[in-house]
């Protein structure tokens, strides 16, 4: 019986992960460790751990396992560990592929809304402010949220991950690398600014595009609604409507008020799916399908 093991199966998106597994309808069997625990041999391990675990855990696991599947940040950035969205660029995954990192939640949300435009029009600027939920700082930060007087209630923070010498936020820097990374454009421009917002969960981005082409709405709109997983609606959509929910839907599809080659829109997703534990299982989905 094939096996994949969830190691951080105390966290939240352990949990989760373990949850999303269930889904899959082919045969394998699911075993779950904790961060200290011993891991045996197993052909697929998901690593819900944060950057030091995964950092200390994946060469001690290299002989152990088939495929690692890494949930944090650590290797995302790494030459050679492709960053994978399923729907974008399961081509990165061959047979050989030991290690697979999964993408930044914020970023996902970016990235499913660029992809399908790719091969109809030339990006030459992005940029967006996200409006992130509290569970993407994971339980602790729910927890705090909960709390009478937190921080984070009825209020927008914009600092997300930690604050670079060059002014910048790890988060926001994950934003522009990430992307160039998974859409496989290295030169692209994306101007990033990450807020957290008093939401309890599912992510959004105010995003604006500009394109060396004429912005054709309707086109944009039908590539949009062709691409797995997301879905462009005529109505307004928010974070509070999409929790639970696999697809990323856009909305406010506009062009600029004084330049056609420049368009906005809104996305919202459930960050704990899509931007993490669902992500997690399309690839572990993949891996059992071609390579396990």
């Amino acid at each position: 019986m094939k096996t994949v093991g969830i190691i951080g199966i105390n966290g939240m998106v352990g949990q989760k992960m373990q949850t999303e597994l269930q889904k899959i309808k082919l045969p394998f069997e699911i075993k779950t460790f904790g961060r200290n625990d011993e891991i045996p041999a197993l052909d697929i391990a998901v690593l819900c751990t944060d950057n030091p675990v995964s950092r200390e855990l994946a060469p001690k696991l290299k002989n152990r396992v088939k495929f690692m599947v890494d949930m944090s940040s650590e290797f995302r950035m790494t030459p050679g560990v492709p960053l994978v969205i399923p729907e974008i660029n399961p081509h990165a995954i061959t047979k050989d592929t030991q290690l697979i990192a999964s993408p930044n939640c914020t970023t996902t949300g970016l990235v499913m809304s660029l992809a399908p435009l790719k091969p109809f029009y030339h990006f030459e600027e992005v940029f967006f402010c996200s409006y992130q939920a509290i569970s993407g700082g994971g339980k602790k930060l729910l927890d705090e949220f909960h709390l009478p007087g937190s921080y984070y209630e009825k209020n927008c923070v914009p600092l997300i991950g930690s604050l670079l010498p060059n002014g910048h936020t790890s988060e926001e820097l994950k934003g522009l690398y990430e992307s160039r990374k998974i859409l496989e454009i290295p030169d692209l421009k994306v101007y990033c600014h990450t807020v957290r917002v008093g939401v309890e969960n599912s992510h959004s981005l105010g995003v604006t595009v500009k394109i060396k082409e004429k912005a054709d709405l309707e086109q944009i709109k039908k590539a949009w609604n062709n691409f797995p997983n997301l879905k462009y609606s005529e109505h307004v959509i928010t974070p509070k409507e999409v929790s639970g929910k696999e697809t990323t839907f856009i909305c406010r599809l506009r062009k600029d008020a004084l330049d056609e080659n420049v368009f906005h829109y809104f996305v919202t997703f459930d960050n704990l799916l899509k931007g993490a534990a669902m992500n997690g299982r399309q690839i572990v989905e993949l891996l059992l399908e071609r390579f396990v």
